[in-house]
């Protein structure tokens, strides 16, 4: 029998987060997002409600990703970026 991972997902400039919604139907777990965009970021935030929606890259840091989100540095983790 294969052992699966719950692989975790941080994206970076995720958009209306089209990577996202690819793993989530793969069974990966979108644990943060952070996009500046105001409309993309209702969107994600209607599509992922447990999810920790940081809206500035420069004010995101590792105590602030490890504090509200559902991310654990232990976790198998992929990081994504949608860079425009």
């Amino acid at each position: 029998m294969v052992k699966t991972l719950k692989m975790k997902v941080i994206s970076l400039f995720g958009g209306i987060e089209g990577f996202g919604l690819a793993g989530h139907k793969m069974g990966w777990d979108l644990v943060l997002s952070c996009e500046i965009a105001e409309f993309p970021s209702l969107v994600t935030k209607r599509n992922f409600p447990n999810t920790f929606h940081h809206s500035d890259i420069h004010t995101l840091n590792y105590e602030t990703i490890i504090k509200k989100s559902r991310w654990n540095p232990s976790d198998a983790t992929i990081v994504v970026g949608g860079f425009p």
